[in-house]
């Protein structure tokens, strides 16, 4: 069995290439840094450490190659492989779709009927189906009916803590020993893969948004309020009392929204947030709040971990106050090496706080939702001194 894996990162090598790895796949990674590339190529392996609570293990990843995004050949590649991954960035999904329509293309040329499973691995709701929809508007017409009945677009659900940290070798990756990956199973073309440690489920669409909800919503907010503070990394946001408390809180109002949502039960819920509050503070899985908050705009979607659950609270009449403060800290995120943090900044500067607020958000003017986020916005400095 062979995979293509586009994104050779953190998640990319440290969590999909691992896991199919040591499910008995050979895995061509695909990434448009030439030099992780030719590490890869070079090496043909990697080492990963994994962090657990009792005990701490390096394992060795082999059967592992490497492929430039841009190289043509790598659409003959998509015609082989049995199952292709992505860990880009749900702003790269575009950029994969031609690459991956070009390869469709070429497997139907040359008479391919080997079903192919696609994964989305990012955090966007139902990746895999946009991915589909943008594959489907470059493919010609013709080619629909192939792809509905051999190409196959499998939502997930994600989650791993996996940090950048410097080291001499390049490949080499600590992770958590906490890992999931929840994937529909009616979605599949052809026979079920078979895939160390993935669970498969009917009811996809709350799996993805407790993860996206509670996980990254928290993550986001510690890492914009750590900011204001200067501080680095996602241990020393979370130790500070007031930050650690409107994390906290803020992930229990987004809680709040889910379980009256999906149902959830309540206790199972909080014992869920203690978890992923641990694993913030684990040490050995310490995190750059720069590379958390990166890309704010796309946090900052109304579809995204901070806005839709603001606005499920708004729908379901429950707090929101320190969801709006986590909301508010985005907005004061500058980095000069963040273009999109470049574009908020410039925004604020140039229309106002209430006129990017609306833009970016997709909020109705003069709302209850924009005049919230404004307060805590005013506010947020001496709440968190």
């Amino acid at each position: 069995m062979k995979a293509l894996q586009f994104g050779a990162g953190n998640i990319g090598r440290g969590f999909i290439g691992k896991t199919l790895s040591e499910s008995g796949f050979s895995v061509i990674f695909s990434d448009v840094n030439q030099n992780i590339v030719d590490a890869i190529n070079y090496n043909r392996e990697y080492f990963v450490k994994i962090i657990g609570s009792n005990q701490n293990k390096t394992v060795n990843i082999k059967r592992v190659s490497a492929i430039n995004s841009n190289d043509s050949n790598i659409k003959k590649i998509i015609s082989s492989v049995d199952l292709i991954t992505t860990a880009v960035g749900p702003t790269a999904l575009e950029k994969i779709a031609l690459i991956i329509t070009q390869g469709i293309i070429f497997k139907i040329k040359n008479q391919f009927t080997k079903p192919l499973n696609i994964i989305a691995c990012e955090n966007k709701i139902k990746s895999s189906s946009f991915l589909k929809q943008v594959v489907l508007k470059n493919l010609p017409i013709k080619y629909h009916d192939y792809l509905n009945k051999y190409i196959g677009f499998i939502d997930c659900s994600i989650d791993t803590i996996i940090p950048s940290i410097n080291n001499k070798d390049d490949l080499f990756l600590t992770v958590e020993e906490f890992k999931e990956w929840i994937v529909n199973i009616n979605q599949f073309k052809g026979a079920v893969l078979k895939i160390v440690d993935m669970k498969f489920s009917n009811n996809l669409d709350a799996f993805i948004e407790r993860k996206l909800f509670t996980l990254n919503t928290g993550h986001a907010i510690a890492a914009y309020l750590g900011l204001i503070k200067n501080y680095k990394t996602i241990q020393d946001a979370i130790s500070d009392k007031k930050i650690r408390v409107i994390v906290r809180s803020a992930m229990e109002e987004s809680g709040s929204v889910l379980i009256k949502r999906y149902n959830f039960n309540k206790n199972d819920h909080l014992d869920y947030i203690e978890k992923i509050f641990l694993r913030f503070e684990n040490p050995f899985l310490s995190d750059k709040l720069e590379r958390i908050g990166r890309n704010p705009l796309q946090k900052l979607r109304r579809e995204d971990r901070l806005i839709k659950p603001f606005l499920g609270a708004f729908e379901y009449n429950l707090p929101y106050s320190n969801l709006a403060k986590g909301i508010a800290a985005a907005f004061y995120y500058h980095n000069k090496n963040d273009l999109e943090s470049i574009e908020l900044s410039s925004s604020i500067k140039k229309q106002g706080l209430e006129s990017t607020i609306i833009k970016i958000c997709d909020l109705p003017v003069n709302s209850k939702e924009v005049y919230s986020i404004i307060l805590e916005y005013n506010l947020i400095k001496k709440i968190i001194r």
